[in-house]
């Protein structure tokens, strides 16, 4: 059966491939591949990148972490091959997962089948990819250290900085994975892992400094404040604090996936309805004023979360 998913998975990597190569990005109205393009391209180059305009006239909102991710494909010609690698990826994940096989046929058609998955493909968006990658780390380390999650803390403060600087709302997921275990190390592991964690802030952060422009003009144009346009500043508030809350009410690693699922529709499904009582129901779906596709990042978590249910089962009878 893992012979066949796996060819399943190579039979999709290579339409996804098909679709990124045929579809011409400049013709989308959407700019989330250009917007990687570009802060990819304006680092490279030595230019700060929230000073450049993408192809439909906007700044990009992505922060510096997304510039590693994305680097190897804009080397092999096109930032929408993250999609069909990414989904390479989980796919072998979910292959090696111990897990029944209808079980894992299930996860992969919930994935292959939505509509917001191929959206994101078309689109040569970064943000389901980003969103899987972040939840596979946190899959995989907690497989890996059990519930010593803190035992290579230099080397967890590393990945973290890292996956906070891909997008902002990888901090939920993270708060309610870490927070908790946090607590519990000892004095010298907290203070080793926040020196690594901010050296690493700086480390990563560090192509956008060579060429920063007036202090003004950065507080005009930076990623946060496109990132956090759409929402109102309370809402963003609580989402950034509950993760602190739920962490402590973790108790098997399908947990994290399911409160980071709880916390992130709270936070869009709300942030859409205030916007259509303000402007309507037409002008968010068809105008700018809503980017609806922002709901498909709900889908990585539901993913996970039965794939790690499924896997806890599994241990829990054998």
């Amino acid at each position: 059966m893992n012979f066949i998913l796996f060819a399943f998975s190579l039979c999709f990597f290579c339409l996804l491939m098909f679709i990124n190569l045929k579809v011409d990005g400049l013709s989308l109205n959407t700019d989330r591949w250009s917007a990687l393009e570009v802060l990819i391209k304006s680092i490279l180059e030595g230019k700060y990148p929230y000073a450049i305009l993408d192809h439909l006239g906007n700044t990009t909102s992505n922060l510096p972490g997304l510039f590693y991710v994305g680097l190897p494909f804009y080397l092999l010609g096109d930032v929408g091959f993250l999609q069909p690698f990414t989904f390479l990826f989980l796919s072998i994940f979910i292959i090696l997962s111990k897990i029944k096989n209808d079980e894992k046929v299930f996860i992969f058609l919930l994935c292959t089948l939505a509509p917001s998955y191929f959206w994101e493909v078309i689109g040569k968006s970064d943000l389901m990819s980003n969103c899987i990658l972040v939840l596979l780390f946190i899959s995989i380390w907690q497989q890996k250290f059990k519930n010593n999650i803190f035992k290579q803390s230099y080397l967890i403060a590393f990945f973290s900085a890292f996956l906070v600087l891909t997008r902002g709302i990888v901090a939920i997921p993270l708060t309610i994975f870490m927070f908790s275990e946090f607590i519990k190390v000892k004095p010298y592991k907290k203070l080793l892992f926040i020196l690594c964690f901010l050296m690493s802030l700086i480390f990563i952060s560090l192509p956008v400094f060579i060429d920063l422009p007036s202090l003004t003009f950065i507080k005009e144009h930076n990623p946060f404040n496109h990132q956090t346009r759409y929402a109102p500043k309370i809402l963003i508030l609580i989402s950034l604090l509950l993760p602190f809350v739920f962490s402590f009410k973790v108790k098997n690693s399908s947990d994290v996936f399911l409160f980071s699922t709880y916390i992130l529709s709270g936070l869009m499904f709300v942030t859409f309805i205030l916007n259509v009582i303000e402007e309507g129901f037409y002008a968010n779906i068809h105008g700018n004023l809503f980017d609806i596709s922002y709901l498909s990042m709900i889908l990585p978590f539901i993913l996970m979360y039965f794939l790690e249910k499924a896997k806890n089962l599994n241990n829990n009878l054998s």
